[in-house]
């Protein structure tokens, strides 16, 4: 008996290994070796032809000039907005800090359709521009591109450097001092020092992520032939010739390399602060600005903050009710036809439904699967885990577009997966699964061992303890993480945009077809009711966050007797 359990656990775990490799790095090694194919052989030839054509190196140039522009832009502000609400005493930081995030949880897609209405030649701005004698602003560009990643990744800069300035022990700056600096010394010379290890990896994440992104290059640069590497691949993906999947292969190829790169500088930097990780934030005030400065900085920022935001969405539902883009704003101009062609066309509620459907089978298996992977990896250690994470790391770590290619020619060879919804619930899960192990990782380290431990004493089952206790414990902070899975699989376009099939298209995609078709008042009135659904589902996702906190303090306030819950093996104090 004991041998074959032996043997059974020996197959089991085999069969475990190969479909981790079968469904995370098999694809990635299969696009690998499409780029060496030459008909029946192997060879460079299309890393050649490729780097010989004038596109290819202007894709690279763009692409990297791009990502740097949109990396300094994300560090500057992302790094002044932390420092402002980290450390000084302005009012009404949640609200500027609401502002900050919405560029986080807004799809980038829809962020460049709200400027790209508000920044029209016929546009306000550019008709004020053109009226004071200055250059008009053209979004079509790669300033304007700069100008919209950079928007879009300061949120990433600023989350890491907050959470790191916080951390920064003041008995430094005392020492700094006592020692003879003034505050702005040691503010330069101790917390920008300390904090430098979090800013670099908020920007080496919004250099890779400004390398990965398709929409903003797509929704400005196609019609304006500025090629980057990921518009380049997905145009050799959908031509036509004999080695457009091989060139399109070599070129994710290259992407993925300097991705991968940035990838690891990017842990380089993480593990320099981590050693800080154990250290309680300290959300105490450290730089008092006077009244009148403190009052200027804080309605500049809000000023800001409220035009990034508030005017491109506000001209962006103005479109969406117009009978004509770029007309004026006048009643007889203004039709809810654009609301009721979105309601009542096939195509879209088609791609609603498949949105939202993917969304929710994304995220339901996303939790139930990563809160296993994160439990044995927690509590066991297991090695088979880790290679799920590595797996699942790579996947989430290539560019969008280079998995959407691996997913193509790996599991075209798969019957009846291949156009059709299949590949992109396979290609969501595989893609934001190691975002899920993360999220209940936190949470599973938040239950005590002991817990466990008294409820095998009590003689409950394995079963019994997960519904009475472990899934009670973390359920709250599992479904606050996944909501960022939900939300990304929900709005996602650079998947869907290579992989949907006629009858699988999803909501990314249609603004997409509709803003490249020239329906920008219809596309225009589909994102503002997609952004409405986004901001309803974030109210609700930080209404739950209150409510498990809420939850904890009312437990701390009326604390139970362990013991007791060890005699009473039903668990009837939840």
């Amino acid at each position: 008996m004991r041998i074959n359990r032996k043997a059974s656990k020996k197959i089991i775990t085999g069969l475990f290994y190969c479909s981790v490799i079968f469904v995370f790095i098999l694809p990635l090694i299969r696009l690998l070796i499409m780029s060496f194919t030459i008909g029946d052989g192997i060879g460079l030839n299309h890393y050649r032809e490729l780097l010989h054509e004038e596109r290819t190196m202007n894709s690279i140039k763009n692409t990297i000039f791009i990502a740097i522009g949109a990396t300094l832009v994300s560090v500057i502000a992302g790094g002044i907005l932390a420092f402002l609400l980290a450390y000084t005493n302005i009012k009404r930081k949640k609200t500027i800090e609401v502002f900050i995030l919405s560029q986080f949880i807004i799809p980038s897609y829809i962020i460049t359709l709200a400027w790209s209405n508000l920044l029209q030649a016929k546009g306000s701005i550019n008709q004020i521009m053109m009226y004071l004698h200055l250059p008009m602003f053209n979004i079509y560009s790669i300033p304007g591109i700069i100008f919209i990643l950079g928007l879009c990744n300061t949120p990433l800069v600023y989350m890491i450097t907050l959470h790191m300035l916080r951390k920064i022990p003041r008995d430094l700056e005392w020492a700094a001092r006592v020692s003879g600096y003034s505050q702005w010394q040691s503010m330069i010379k101790i917390n920008l020092v300390q904090a430098l290890p979090a800013l670099v990896s908020g920007g080496i994440l919004s250099f890779l992520s400004a390398m990965d992104n398709f929409s903003v290059p797509a929704f400005l640069g196609i019609s304006s032939n500025i090629p980057v590497l990921s518009t380049y691949i997905y145009e050799k993906a959908i031509g036509f010739g004999p080695s457009a999947f091989s060139q399109a292969a070599a070129l994710s190829v290259i992407l993925s390399i300097i991705a991968i790169t940035g990838t690891i500088f990017q842990g380089s930097f993480v593990r320099k602060s981590s050693s800080m990780d154990s250290i309680k934030e300290d959300a105490s005030l450290r730089v008092v600005l006077q009244h009148k400065t403190r009052r200027i900085v804080e309605w500049v920022v809000l000023l800001i903050f409220a035009f990034i935001n508030i005017v491109p969405l506000t001209s962006m539902i103005i479109t969406s009710f117009q009978k004509f883009f770029g007309g004026k704003l006048l009643i007889s101009n203004m039709t809810i036809r654009n609301y009721a062609f979105v309601f009542s066309n096939r195509g879209v509620r088609t791609a609603a439904f498949n949105s939202l459907a993917l969304a929710l089978i994304t995220c339901i298996i996303c939790i139930v699967i990563g809160t296993i992977i994160a439990y044995m990896k927690v509590r066991k250690n297991s090695k088979s885990v880790k290679l799920v994470e590595i797996g699942a790391s790579l996947t989430y770590g290539v560019p969008g577009i280079v998995l959407a290619l691996a997913m193509i020619f790996h599991w075209a060879r798969v019957p009846n997966v291949y156009g059709t919804i299949r590949i992109l619930m396979i290609s969501y899960i595989t893609r934001y699964l190691v975002l899920q192990i993360k999220g209940s990782t936190t949470a599973t380290l938040s239950v005590e061992p002991s817990l466990e431990e008294a409820s095998a004493i009590s003689g409950s089952s394995l079963y019994r303890t997960w519904r009475e206790i472990i899934i009670p414990l973390i359920s709250k902070q599992v479904l606050v993480s996944s909501f960022f899975i939900f939300i990304s699989s929900m709005t996602e376009l650079t998947l869907s945009s290579m992989l949907a099939a006629a009858g699988t298209r999803t909501i990314g995609l249609t603004v997409f077809n509709l803003q490249q078709a020239g329906t920008y008042n219809i596309s225009a009135a589909l994102s503002v009711i997609i952004v409405a659904f986004i901001l309803t589902g974030y109210l609700v996702s930080v209404l739950i966050q209150k409510l498990s906190i809420a939850a904890i303090y009312k437990k701390l306030k009326t604390p139970k007797v362990f013991t007791e819950k060890i005699k009473k093996p039903c668990f009837e104090e939840r």
